[in-house]
């Protein structure tokens, strides 16, 4: 069964408008129901991986590659992977482009560690 995202009444799959209010099925349908949602501790996990040192960043990145595109994931989750790449991206080009206007070197980074 699917419903419609104007009045959320219930349909067949082979309904072409809604029968309450006849917006068309196909371009207006909620998310598929019966997906459970990420649990408290699910989303403990998820916030935790990154604060290992260096495994755990390392770990968490390929994880969001791999959330992002995952059709069996919600959408509204690999929307959110897919975010977390677009600000760690952004993050990155930040942190390399304030280190070349501050005139820091990569070896002079490594060094303070």
């Amino acid at each position: 069964m699917k419903a419609c995202k104007n009045c959320g009444t219930k349909f067949d799959e082979s309904v072409l408008f809604c029968p309450i209010c006849g917006t068309n099925t196909r371009t207006n349908l909620l998310p598929a129901a019966g997906k459970e949602p990420i649990s408290v501790g699910g989303w403990i996990g998820r916030t935790l991986i990154p604060c290992i040192p260096v495994v755990g960043s390392l770990v968490y990145l390929v994880m969001l590659f791999i959330w992002s595109g995952n059709k069996d994931k919600e959408e509204t989750f690999r929307n959110w992977a897919k975010a977390q790449l677009i600000v760690i991206a952004i993050v990155v080009v930040l942190v390399i482009l304030l280190a070349i206007l501050g005139g820091v070197s990569a070896s002079d980074i490594l060094d303070s560690f």
